[in-house]
């Protein structure tokens, strides 16, 4: 962890001093302040407005199918997800749901409806136990006021988030339901938390196929000792096995 006293992050942002500050609301450790600093979008911000945006984060924990906004909901600011993940769920004309992106750790989401102040296009809801950074509208007025290019930084994060869709779309379109399903664990897993919190239900949905079908996928995988069925999640068994399977897609 000495290395962590060396990053640009930690460099730029006293945040024991911005803890003191700002009190309860802010309760953010070393392992937040890494997570953040590896997104690509955070961690190319300028150190000053990286400092600015953690001043003005506040943090909350939600359990799991907490909404943390709704579809047609107003805009009311910007999130991260710190610990956990957050699916990002869209509805077709007949009602189905639609998961659109599951949000990992250290990644932000919500930036749209900021932009055009337009209503959320979906709901975010928590998988599992999670804790979110919230930066509220309020807040973001009053930096960008101060640094108006903030609202082109903003933009970068919308732009990062369609090459990220377009990306995943063609790469899975053509492939075979087990394929999806390989890319969607794989991408979902990190190495320090083998545990990706989603049901069968979501992962069909997410996937386009039945809940039935994705049974049958997941026992595939199982006898290739590549995942494990737990309750309410899937443990990665073998994360590079996964990955090389998923990678027949490219």
């Amino acid at each position: 962890m000495l290395s962590f006293y060396r990053t640009p992050l930690v460099r730029n942002v006293a945040w024991l001093t911005i803890g003191r500050a700002v009190g309860e609301n802010f309760r953010m450790d070393r392992l937040d302040l890494l997570r953040l600093e590896r997104d690509s979008w955070f961690g190319a911000l300028p150190g000053e407005r990286r400092a600015a945006l953690l001043a003005r984060l506040r943090t909350r924990d939600t359990d799991h199918g907490t909404r943390i906004y709704r579809l047609g909901d107003r805009p009311n600011g910007l999130h991260v997800v710190l610990d956990g993940r957050v699916q990002l769920v869209s509805y077709s004309a007949d009602g189905g749901e639609m998961v659109g992106m599951i949000v990992k750790p250290g990644r932000w989401f919500g930036e749209l409806s900021v932009l055009d102040g337009k209503p959320r296009p979906h709901d975010a809801i928590a998988v599992g136990t999670t804790r979110l950074g919230h930066l509220p509208i309020a807040e973001i007025a009053a930096l960008a006021e101060r640094a108006p290019l903030f609202w082109r930084e903003l933009a970068l994060l919308t732009c990062a988030h369609q090459r990220l869709s377009i990306r995943d779309t063609a790469r899975t379109r053509s492939q075979p339901a087990i394929v999806r399903l390989a890319i969607l664990l794989a991408g979902n897993a990190s190495p320090a938390d083998p545990i990706v919190r989603i049901t069968q239900d979501e992962l069909a949905r997410t996937v386009g196929i039945s809940r039935q079908h994705a049974n049958r996928l997941l026992a595939q995988l199982g006898e290739r000792g590549l995942v494990r069925r737990v309750y309410g999640a899937i443990e990665i068994a073998d994360p590079q096995g996964l990955r090389d399977f998923a990678d027949q897609a490219d």
